[in-house]
């Protein structure tokens, strides 16, 4: 999605960001350097790719210099970046920013701008979500799949509700970085439902007792303190239940698909069950509803076994199937370059009028009109 017509209403001074605010600690070597150390760990999945989210947000702030894509596969383009990129050039991309920008003046950027610096998955989340709870976890479900190199931990504390961040390996001068941006997301979720009753709330970083960050982090507008061994977002755990007077359930649905999907390449297909792996790889390959038979043929096993197995677990083959099948559909439907006889080939199904069927079934609506309304839902948002 691009965001080069944001609605700058205090536009933000692109000099103001260019010279860099260093980093606390982590002596010794560069951003970039570490980004380059974390495309060697992530190993092939630094290929996958993944949506530019925020640094399209970012890279409009400062004006898409030249320095910006040194050294990635997009180093001779201009203007927006695309809608998506590989891990390699976006963990890249944000080591320039590090390196040459100042990353503070950023960070109240992201904490002042209008619209949050989100991807599309996390703002329609955190608009359209059912209550903050389940907002927040989609954004922090989604910052985990996209950055493979950071463990993002949810947990209650007692009456408080802990998100932490932290790196998956050393990453010197890139992380503490990254993770003050990140806690800026994890904010305007919260603030998005709370407004400004945000009291009870904290954030505990490593910038604490940087000399240049009085500003930025008091734009977090909540008490700061130094942090332990993660970067922490703190509230009371009963703020998870407010609900959300804006939920929209087909939106929510889109994010919930988006995410999932993130999340399943994330994973990798070494971490996903037998039984789900060949479905999906039915509808990959050939665009095909796998049969029962067939999935028992190929894992070796009876078809009462499967059935039996998947019972003790709440679920059945075709439930697997059509959960596969929806979160297809809502993605697919969701892109309106992908012609609606091609939605129904992916997922399936010879002929349009048994897609149109089932695709009412799933949402109620037709395969056109949820288009039509959600491109509608996009352009309000946007």
């Amino acid at each position: 999605m691009a965001w080069g017509g944001i609605n700058i209403v205090r536009p933000v001074d692109k000099k103001s960001l260019q010279p860099s605010a260093r980093q606390p600690g982590n002596p010794g070597g560069t951003a970039r350097e570490a980004a380059e150390f974390a495309v060697t760990m992530m190993g092939p999945r630094a290929a996958t790719r993944v949506p530019t989210a925020t640094l399209l947000h970012l890279g409009e702030w400062l004006g898409w210099p030249d320095w910006l894509r040194a050294g990635t596969s997009l180093d001779r383009a201009q203007g927006p970046l695309p809608p998506m990129i590989s891990r390699a050039d976006d963990i890249r991309i944000m080591g320039n920013i590090v390196d040459n920008a100042d990353v503070l003046a950023l960070v109240e950027a992201m904490l002042t701008r209008p619209r949050p610096a989100l991807s599309l998955a996390g703002e329609l989340a955190v608009l359209h979500g059912p209550d903050l709870g389940s907002s927040i976890r989609m954004v922090a479900q989604g910052l985990a799949a996209r950055n493979l190199w950071v463990v993002v931990d949810m947990e209650e504390q007692g009456q408080d509700f802990v998100i932490a961040l932290r790196p998956a390996w050393p990453m010197g001068e890139l992380f503490p970085a990254f993770a003050l941006s990140a806690l800026t997301l994890f904010q305007r979720s919260v603030v998005a439902y709370r407004g400004d009753r945000l009291e009870g709330m904290s954030i505990a970083t490593s910038w604490h007792d940087h000399p240049g960050a009085r500003g930025a982090l008091a734009a977090f507008c909540c008490r700061i303190a130094p942090a332990g061994d993660a970067e922490t977002l703190r509230f009371p755990r009963a703020w998870l239940d407010q609900a959300n007077p804006h939920f929209d359930p087909l939106v929510w649905d889109v994010a919930c698909a988006k995410t999932a999907a993130l999340e399943k390449e994330a994973l990798g297909a070494e971490a996903v069950d037998p039984l789900r792996a060949f479905i999906v790889a039915q509808l990959d390959e050939l665009n095909r509803v796998p049969r029962l038979k067939q999935a028992a043929a190929h894992l070796g096993m009876s078809t009462r076994t499967i059935v039996r197995m998947l019972a003790r677990h709440g679920t059945s083959f075709h439930k697997l199937v059509e959960e596969e099948r929806k979160a297809r559909a809502i993605v697919l439907i969701g892109d309106p370059s992908v012609p609606l006889a091609d939605v129904a080939q992916a997922l399936g199904f010879s002929d349009m009028s048994s897609f149109g069927r089932s695709f009412r079934g799933w949402f109620g609506d037709t395969p056109g009109h949820l288009r039509q309304s959600g491109g509608e839902r996009r352009a309000s948002v946007g």
